[in-house]
């Protein structure tokens, strides 16, 4: 096997690499923005009075995400439960509240079906093919619910580059580490013998309770560099630093 660098820091020993899906290979904070927003607004008009203190908790506002948000950072499981809690609180027992926060996020889903036909980051794609061909197993694991990976995957032709792609449906989510040593094994491989590739402090967190060989944080999503490059053993700032050498 070749050595993969990123930004010239060498991982000799790696054989598989895991992708985050949004904000590293997809450009997705305008869909998310707006897809909170709908969310907020139908959430309200169920429940009138929870729409501040709720798009507080999204991170929504200034027409923008904040990086520390429910949405750039929880799985959509802890966006529904954090909505069914501001439910709950205004009177509505915990089944009714979670239920009415599915439903309510179901119907923001079907007024908002871009996500499946968002593209690829330009650059990325030769990069994974580059990857592909020296022989590197790639997986994408993402927050998302798995529905959307797919469509995502199969909107851009990825199959083909990918062994295996998978959301978070249930169960823990990012930073816990399950996640990540389930898709190592669908890979086939050990934690220390891939490196994660996000846009996010939890990639990075989860990549680390694993035990990856390698965390590896990029500066175009959702994140701010400095917070990143706190955690990442390397922040790459361009599809360019990522090589496969010999």
């Amino acid at each position: 096997m070749a050595t993969l660098a990123f930004n010239g820091v060498l991982f000799p020993q790696v054989e598989g690499v895991i992708w985050d899906k949004d904000g590293t290979l997809a450009d997705t904070l305008e869909y998310w923005r707006q897809v909170g927003e709908r969310r907020v607004r139908l959430l309200d008009a169920a429940i009138p009075g929870i729409g501040t203190p709720l798009a507080a908790a999204f991170g929504l506002g200034n027409g923008t995400i904040a990086p520390g948000g429910l949405l750039a950072t929880g799985s959509r499981y802890e966006n529904e439960i954090a909505a069914a809690a501001y439910i709950a609180e205004r009177g509505r027992d915990w089944q009714n509240a979670l239920a009415l926060a599915q439903a309510i996020f179901r119907q923001a889903d079907q007024e908002s079906p871009q996500i499946t036909s968002i593209p690829l980051r330009l650059g990325g794609r030769e990069v994974l093919t580059q990857l592909a061909q020296a022989g590197y197993k790639q997986a994408i694991l993402s927050a998302d619910v798995s529905a959307n990976v797919q469509g995502f995957v199969r909107h851009n032709r990825l199959d083909t580059l990918l062994a295996y792609y998978t959301g978070i449906d249930t169960g823990p989510t990012k930073p816990h580490p399950e996640p990540l040593y389930k898709t190592c094994a669908a890979l086939g491989l050990r934690p220390e013998q891939v490196v994660m590739v996000g846009d996010s402090p939890v990639d990075m967190e989860m990549a680390r309770q694993a035990g990856c060989a390698g965390a590896i944080a990029v500066s175009w999503g959702f994140h701010p560099q400095e917070r990143l490059a706190a955690l990442a053993d390397v922040v790459i700032t361009d599809w360019n630093q990522i090589q496969v050498l010999g």
